[in-house]
Formats: structure tokens, sequence, C-alpha cells
């Protein structure tokens, strides 16, 4: 195992497979089986004390991949309105975080890491997810950089939401050396509308991650922050990336004609 914290370029064809697997997110609870692409194998459902599925751990020979949805149910959206500040549970003196959003996370951490801490470390470990599963992915990769022996973990989020005060974010980028937040440039609900929400909130507007901009508009604020636009328009500006991962793997990407 290398403890050295290597920094990666982005990688257009991680950053597909990465978003069809945050969509895939949204099946684990909705489908008795979501696809994944050859060589990964299902590890187990990331699932809260309620047993509500927010995201999957699938692995292959050389990787893990844990993968969050966003957005889906009214308590949701109540828990993302939680908006108080507290203190980052897991690492000692980490500033403070998003309540709602962390105590989602606090639902099903124990059992994460439990999982992880028993993985080979020979796996490069990637952790992603889509709006609110992106902010989750957040406060677990922090959690996997300190607290287990994976020292160099990668984030790819895709409009991910704020989470964290400065204290939080500094400590996380000195943590964590790979982290790209990718985000549309008009996806109103990641650049307008949630600033907006917290403009009495100064420490609490920072999202995590290099912010990798994609340019494109369905002329639709909710279409403009869907995973599924996200999706489209990674396949379409990197198309050998499409080939590998969508026309190799049968079945795993969804259907993007609509935004044809």
């Amino acid at each position: 195992m290398t403890t050295r914290k290597e920094v990666f370029a982005f990688n257009g064809e991680l950053a597909l497979l990465l978003a069809v697997m945050s969509y895939q997110a949204y099946m684990v609870q909705e489908v008795d089986v979501f696809a994944l692409p050859a060589g990964f194998v299902f590890n187990r459902a990331v699932t809260s004390n309620a047993g509500e599925a927010f995201g999957y751990i699938a692995e292959s020979p050389d990787m893990i991949v844990v993968a969050f949805r966003g957005t889906k149910t009214l308590t949701n959206v109540s828990s993302y309105l939680d908006a108080v500040q507290i203190p980052y549970p897991y690492v000692e003196n980490c500033g403070k975080t998003h309540r709602g959003i962390t105590r989602i996370y606090q639902t099903f951490r124990d059992k994460i890491i439990q999982t992880i801490k028993h993985l080979s470390t020979e796996k490069q470990i990637v952790v992603t997810g889509h709006s609110l599963g992106g902010s989750l992915a957040a406060l677990l990769t922090m959690d996997i950089a300190v607290n287990t022996a994976f020292k160099n973990p990668i984030l790819y989020s895709f409009a991910s939401l704020p989470i964290a005060d400065d204290v939080f974010t500094k400590k996380f980028y000195r943590a964590v050396k790979n982290s790209i937040r990718i985000v549309n440039v008009h996806d109103a609900i990641s650049n307008c509308m949630t600033p907006l929400f917290f403009r009495n909130k100064p420490l609490l507007n920072l999202p995590v991650g290099r912010e990798f901009q994609l340019n494109f508009n369905n002329n639709h604020f909710i279409q403009n922050h869907r995973m599924l636009s996200y999706i489209h328009f990674l396949i379409k500006r990197y198309p050998k990336a499409h080939e590998k991962v969508c026309k190799r793997n049968p079945g795993f990407c969804p259907d993007v004609s609509i935004y044809e």
C-alpha cells in the first residue's frame, strides 16, 4: 500500500463512469437489480438505520466505488432545509458542517466505515454522488482520509450542495488531495438558489472540490440539475469515454435521448 498522496488529473472517462454510478444509486431502493459496469461487483447498499437506501458500495479488481444518490423524499428536503451548523463529529477540531446533511450521514456512518476498513487497501477508493449525494460523499471522503487506512481517496461530486464552514473546508483540502466538483454553469439549484438560501449563513456556502465546469442549458432549472443531463453532456463531450463506459456495458448507461 502506498501512503503518498498522488494528485491525479481530471479524467473524463472516470467522470462519466462515476456519473452513471451516481445515477444507479437512485435505483438501489427502487429495483431489485441495478446495473454495474463489467468487472464490478456489488458489495452492499448504504442504508440508514430506518432502512432508507442512499447508495451502495461496488468493487472491481483495482477500485472501490461508493456512490450516493441525491434527494428523493420530502424527508430529504427537510434535512436539507435544516441548515444549522454543528461540529463535524468524526475529526477533532474540524470545523462545522450542515446539520441536516450531517445527521443523514450519521445514520449509516458506522456501518459504511466498518465495511471500508475490511476492504483491500491495494485498491483505489473513489467516492461519488449527485446533489445531496455529492455532499454526503464529501463528508465520507473526509472521514475515509482521516479515519481509515485509505489515505488518498478520490472524490468526484456532481452538482453538490453547500456543506461546511471555512474551517472544515480548509482541513478537507489538506486531507483530501483529489476532489473535483463537477457542476453545470446553468445549474441554478447548485449555483444560484442554494447560495441564496444560505445568504444569512456565509460560512455555510462552501461546497468542496476543485470546480470543473460544464456548460449546457436545457432551458429548465430542474433539467439543468438532473443527473441525466450531466450524463448526456459528458457522453457528448467525451465520445471515447462513451465507447468504453456505455457501449461496452449494455444496460449500464441510462437512455438520454430526451436531450438530443
